[in-house]
């Protein structure tokens, strides 16, 4: 086996991304790219050259979290090792591969990279951590280094989409030490996507994600305003309670103030039409927030359907037999809610796409208005800032309306050419 004479590689038809990743001789590669440029791809094709050069060595593969290892690398890296015509053994209690080729063997071992500090003690010939620059910061890349100290490369490798200007863009573009070089792919370059994917991609990205996630650009998604694309002059707008629709509900369980914003859907842009706000304070003794709110709703809006969309992740018990979620239902609300709460930057998204054009908001709805302008994300990170009291109460309501009805699809190739 050797990647280097092009054995493995033409069993692949790859593009000039991947293949100048693949045959990098740099010490520290790392391949970024838009979704669905290949980077999957050509990663497991680097662990396989480096499993070449490092013969009865062990080569540590990482993704952030577990199921990306089991939904993403290992899918393509056993599609790469049956093309490629390699056998393997596979230990399913250590996640371990041992790959064979006729002159030898290497072991394969796949790891999360929010455990890292479970890598201790691991002697390894080279490793590769695949979407990278979703992780917090540096420490898993710092621990691989560390980790690299037995076999014939020593090398270490990257790849994943740009989200923002954080370690990744430190080490590989902004002034890259020795060793470190970047390669870049764009999603269209991948000429055996279907049409609609790339189509997806623009309807549910703004601007500012699509140079990233299309592009695979370092952009600033880290900036202050975390609803970055609310504008007053574009979403604020004076509209009216319809009797003929439905209303939506969008609750924040918060101790106090209780804040809920009041929305239509419809048909036609904008799609989204939030005309009134009900913030309640606690009274204290053994008030529930939670029956007011269904009370209030009901006394200002009698004869409509009400659907509600509550956080997920917060189903407190308001008494011995009764959580929020019930209670909501009890008074006859409709409750759509997803089984786990949105990833915060994935809400965040959904809701300053959907301000571009398709939400609008009345003037009297001063809460939510401000939650808008005023929400902002802690310092070089997409993590929403919480440590004003006042603020985020609304805004976290509107991102769960939002999520369910309008989320940001991530289109997927099913293919390994990802």
């Amino acid at each position: 086996m050797n990647c280097q004479k092009g054995l493995v590689l033409n069993s692949f038809k790859l593009f000039k991304h991947q293949l100048d990743y693949v045959m990098c001789d740099d010490k520290y590669p790392f391949l970024t790219g838009g979704v669905g440029s290949g980077k999957t791809l050509a990663f497991s094709l680097m662990a396989l050259k480096q499993c070449s050069m490092n013969a009865g060595k062990t080569i540590l593969l990482a993704e952030p979290t577990y199921p990306m290892i089991r939904d993403v690398l290992q899918p393509t890296f056993e599609a790469v090792l049956r093309d490629a015509g390699f056998n393997y053994e596979y230990t399913a209690t250590s996640t371990k591969y041992r790959v064979y080729w006729k002159d030898g063997w290497c072991d394969v071992i796949m790891r999360s990279a929010e455990n890292y500090m479970r890598w201790a003690g691991l002697n390894l010939a080279a490793g590769g951590i695949d979407e990278a620059d979703q992780l917090r910061d540096d420490r898993a890349w710092k621990m691989l280094l560390s980790r690299l100290r037995d076999g014939n490369t020593l090398t270490a490798f990257g790849s994943g989409t740009p989200e923002g200007f954080k370690f990744v863009y430190k080490y590989w573009g902004d002034n890259p030490k020795t060793g470190y070089k970047l390669i870049r792919g764009k999603t269209e370059d991948n000429t055996m996507l279907p049409e609609e994917f790339i189509n997806s991609l623009k309807e549910n990205y703004d601007e500012n994600l699509l140079k990233a996630y299309l592009n695979g650009e370092f952009v600033n998604l880290q900036q202050g305003a975390t609803y970055y694309q609310f504008k007053r002059e574009n979403n604020v707008k004076k509209n009216n309670y319809n009797p003929t629709l439905p209303i939506r509900l969008s609750i924040d369980f918060n101790i106090s103030p209780f804040c809920a914003s009041i929305s239509q859907t419809y048909k036609h842009s904008p799609y989204v039409r939030t005309f009134d706000e009900i913030e309640l304070h606690h009274g204290g003794g053994g008030e529930v927030l939670t029956e007011r709110m269904v009370k209030e709703v009901k006394a200002r809006y009698p004869k409509s359907k009400v659907v509600a969309y509550p956080d997920p992740a917060n189903q407190r018990h308001t008494s011995a037999l009764s959580t929020d979620h019930d209670i909501l239902r009890q008074g006859g609300f409709e409750v759509r809610v997803k089984p786990k709460a949105p990833r915060i930057v994935d809400s965040v998204n959904a809701v300053n796409k959907l301000c571009e054009k398709d939400l609008i908001i009345d003037p009297r709805c001063k809460g939510l208005i401000a939650d808008l302008e005023q929400t902002v994300n802690k310092e070089g990170t997409r993590e929403i800032d919480k440590s004003h009291k006042d603020r985020t109460h609304y805004t976290d309501g509107l991102r769960y309306f939002i999520d369910f009805e309008y989320p940001i699809i991530k289109p997927i190739t099913g293919s390994i050419e990802r």
